[in-house]
């Protein structure tokens, strides 16, 4: 196989996990057998592909991560999640009064909003120049909950994952006024017992906008 082509396939292959896989790959005129991770070159088998433009057609099978068993036929795939996979269940917003209620997206149609308490300070960063820009942030709190696939109606196994969702008033980073831009919001994970006010600090300190 040619080394163009197997990079090409690696890059179309990128971010799953192939340690446990078996299957056959046909990418342009080419043939691949993908054993374990294997990829193994089948040049008896390129005159049988007659494709009028570039794709990946795959047949056989591999594991994606730890969540699913992935069936594949030529260009079309089907993931069989296993039952202990983490299903998100809700969204849930910290309101004015200390309570948890459900999150209410600004797409969503509704005339009630969320009650999400609103939060704004200060946030100052450091440019690697030394330039020290001054922004307005504006947060809420969130908690996510997630549980197995196969128990989502038991109160355990789950995983709760508690939050800050930031808004800057302008562009924060490096990156600030490049095409690319700069970051105009982010979340950040609390801590137990912190406050989402000590959490922005603690982000003011640690975080980098690259």
């Amino acid at each position: 196989m040619r080394s163009s082509t197997k990079e090409r396939i690696r890059r179309s292959l990128r971010g799953c996990s192939f340690k446990i896989s078996l299957a056959l790959l046909s990418f342009e005129d080419e043939y691949t057998l993908d054993f374990f991770g294997y990829l193994i070159a089948l040049p008896f088998l390129d005159r049988f592909h007659k494709l009028p433009e570039e794709c990946l057609d795959r047949w056989g099978f591999y594991f994606y991560e730890k969540e699913a068993l992935v069936l594949c036929w030529g260009n079309k795939s089907k993931h069989l999640r296993f039952p202990w996979t983490w299903d998100h269940c809700k969204t849930e917003v910290l309101r004015e009064d200390g309570t948890w209620g459900p999150f209410v997206g600004s797409w969503e149609k509704t005339a009630k909003p969320d009650g999400r308490k609103i939060e704004e300070a200060t946030y100052t960063y450091v440019l690697k120049s030394g330039e020290v820009q001054f922004r307005l942030a504006k947060f809420y709190t969130e908690r996510r909950t997630w549980r197995w696939k196969c128990l989502k109606h038991l109160p355990s196994p789950k995983l709760v994952r508690t939050s800050i969702d930031i808004e800057f008033d302008g562009e924060v980073g490096e990156r600030t006024g490049s095409w690319k831009g700069g970051a105009v919001g982010c979340g950040y994970d609390l801590l137990p017992g912190e406050t989402p006010l000590q959490c922005l600090r603690r982000m003011e300190k640690e975080r980098v906008f690259n």
